[in-house]
């Protein structure tokens, strides 16, 4: 039961998402990676949360220059 993991579809690009999440120093488990999300190609990247949830933070692919 439950999910596999957590998504988030950010406001602001994936690129600006990935360098606040190194300055921050959270580490990222995986990603850049592409992805068909619930209403099409994504791009994502995961993380943990501090209870080791896997959190997925996306934005659709079209919006993406990774």
């Amino acid at each position: 039961p439950g999910a596999l993991d957590l998504c988030f579809i950010a406001t602001i690009p994936l690129e600006q998402v990935i360098v606040h999440l190194q300055e921050q120093d959270w580490p990222i488990v995986e990603g850049p990676v592409e992805r068909t999300g619930a209403t099409g190609p994504i791009w994502s990247v995961y993380v943990r949360d501090p209870d080791l949830n896997l959190i997925e933070i996306s934005e659709p692919a079209a919006d993406v220059s990774i």
